[in-house]
């Protein structure tokens, strides 16, 4: 699917949430959001009361954890507003997730690749306890030393020692280090390839894969991530240091380092939460911490996190993700909360109170103890205070696949942005590829058009016939809203409508040209009329249905229906079309053809509510 459709049916999407909840809820609505806000707001107070108390306090807010959900369901149901609320949130995650696609596309925060030679003896270290067994279970040993690997396996009953088995394979001259295991052995093992100016190899057998996600590697078939070494590219990304010892991701301290310092921890992790989180949260135990960070103190915050480069942010749905690794910073996030207002107040993200959020190359955790407890990459660890955190910019010579999902989810949704790419973006599907950021600029210094390549055929739009399919159910909606409507003036409807928003889509298209400085040329304009000719298309298979109504012997209220059937069956075709022969993945055609089904699902909820 291309980027433009991609955006186009982030606003669909997102439209139709919105359509959905005024149509069937109407003033509600706003009562729908409210109650949803104040049952979010009352689960994370009540949370809170779980966390930070024992005895009857804690049973209460653990009641009230899962009493608001449920009352929340029940008033919709009551109100007959459950599946309004149900339709909206999974049309917004759409929206969410075809937007951040659609912005991943245009590549505006890929880290860039540099080509790579293929390694003659590379050596990799391979637990095949992490991630339950996914070292044998993707026969990953067998398929490296096909490629002409040294396969270490980490399988004796005592602990290996990664960085000396590292140190070791560079001594006898292997030219590539690589790790399939946990985030805390990839760094171990980075640190010597960083160390030597050795590439790294990233194997996402562990059980999260975080630093592998970030990558955008495939954590669903680690085997993949073994095409690097006949046919890779490397990305520079950064490493962070606490103190001398390496992370990848994160180094967290304070009260979650302490809970996992606790050695009751590993036979019981809930319980042992629950014991120690009181006590730590009230400062009755546990350090008090201090951090400094680029000229920036937080005083006493209960939690500690730093990152190797920031965490995104944006929407909810970016938390825990990187949208890149190598932009020579730290993250650093610092949680202070004292009460349940507070942790309300948390929800706000960024702009609560109780959450400071910085960025820095250097950090230092101070106490007032002269050992702290630290997380780092998943490993307990003890250090000295102060601890100094930072950040070796473009010290990790990682291999990846040429070929590989990407890291989308990282990027937050910019709405004006989305918004842009779907009105003026040339179209993939109009015979060449969209025109991306930095793909302007032609040697010759001069900007052009990239809506076709020479020598290729224009290929049909199905963007615009899905955008054109859904114009149509809609007239035929509005047509019908107050009663029966005569054929030939339905159909008019149809096929005027369509020429409308043809024209004022080949307009906003020259208009684009011209503000870009294009030489608008009759050869240019034809292309563009041609472009958005899918708009007119869409609109003849409901047009025709309305014409041969009579012969089925369907009456004025009949043909509405079968006309919006056609059209409703036209957006989930050609939008399902579109994306196998894009060659998207199957997982993409479903979520295509299930978002295209909930749109018409809303406007036939629509008519059906209108007609009444």
């Amino acid at each position: 699917m291309s980027t433009q459709a991609k955006a186009r049916l982030a606003l669909l999407a997102g439209a139709a949430a919105l359509l959905v909840m005024l149509l069937f809820a109407g003033y509600r609505s706003v009562l729908l959001v409210a109650a949803g806000l104040v049952g979010v707001a009352a689960t994370a107070a009540a949370a809170w009361l779980v966390l930070a108390h024992r005895g009857p306090v804690r049973w209460l807010g653990l009641a009230a954890v899962v009493a608001v959900p449920v009352l929340l369901v029940v008033s919709y149901v009551r109100a007959g507003l459950l599946w309004v609320v149900l339709c909206s949130a999974a049309l917004w995650l759409a929206a969410v997730a075809a937007g951040r696609s659609a912005l991943a596309d245009e590549a505006r925060a890929r880290m860039p690749e540099h080509p790579a030679d293929r390694p003659a003896r590379p050596f990799l270290i391979m637990n095949p306890r992490s991630g339950g067994g996914k070292v044998g279970a993707f026969h990953l040993k067998e398929k490296a030393e096909e490629l002409g690997a040294e396969v270490v396996l980490l399988e004796g009953p005592e602990p290996m020692d990664v960085t000396a088995l590292a140190r070791g394979a560079v001594a006898r001259g292997a030219d590539l280090l690589g790790v399939a295991g946990g985030d805390g052995t990839q760094a171990l093992v980075a640190a010597v390839a960083a160390e030597h100016g050795l590439p790294f190899l990233v194997i996402s057998a562990g059980t999260r894969n975080h630093f592998a996600m970030d990558l955008g590697l495939d954590r669903t078939d680690p085997a993949a991530c073994l095409d690097a070494l006949s046919d890779g590219v490397e990305l520079r990304v950064d490493l962070g240091r606490v103190g001398e010892r390496p992370f990848v991701n994160t180094a967290s301290f304070g009260t979650y380092a302490e809970v996992v310092r606790s050695p009751a921890y590993r036979d019981d992790k809930m319980r042992t939460t629950l014991d120690l989180l009181p006590d730590l949260l009230a400062r009755q135990t546990g350090p008090r911490l201090t951090v400094r960070a680029d000229g920036t103190t937080v005083e006493e915050p209960q939690a500690v996190l730093v990152s190797n480069n920031p965490y995104g942010a944006g929407d909810p749905a970016g938390l825990g993700r990187r949208a890149r690794l190598d932009a020579g910073t730290l993250g650093v996030f610092g949680l202070k909360v004292a009460s349940a207002g507070q942790a309300v107040g948390i929800l706000r993200g960024r702009r609560s109170t109780g959450l400071v959020a910085l960025h820095a190359r250097e950090v230092v955790i101070d106490a007032d103890v002269p050992h702290i407890s630290a997380g780092i990459d998943g490993e307990s660890l003890t250090l000295a205070t102060p601890v100094r955190c930072r950040i070796e910019p473009g010290a990790l010579r990682v291999l990846v696949p040429r070929r590989r999902p990407g890291n989308r989810a990282g990027i937050p949704v910019n709405w004006a942005e989305v918004r842009r790419l779907a009105r003026t973006m040339g179209r993939a599907a109009a015979g060449g590829r969209p025109v991306q950021g930095g793909e302007r600029d032609h040697p010759g210094g001069r900007r052009q058009w990239q809506r076709r390549i020479a020598g290729d055929r224009p290929r049909f739009d199905y963007s615009g016939a899905v955008y054109g399919s859904l114009l149509a159910a809609s007239v035929v909606v509005g047509a019908g809203a107050g009663g029966p409507f005569p054929r030939v003036h339905l159909i008019v409807l149809l096929l005027s409508t369509a020429v409308v928003f043809w024209a004022a889509h080949v307009y906003a298209g020259l208009f684009g040209a011209s503000l870009a400085n294009e030489p608008l040329t009759w050869h240019e304009f034809r292309t563009v009329c041609r472009d958005e000719r899918p708009l007119i298309e869409a609109a003849l298979p409901p047009a025709a249905a309305v014409a041969l109504s009579p012969l089925l012997g369907f009456g004025p209220q009949a043909t509405s229906w079968f006309a919006l059937a056609v059209a409703l069956a036209g957006q989930v075709g050609w939008a399902v079309l579109g994306a196998v022969r894009a060659g998207a993945p199957r997982r993409l055609v479903v979520i295509t053809a299930v978002v295209t089904v909930l749109l018409g699902a809303a406007i036939a909820a629509a008519k059906a509510g209108l007609s009444h």
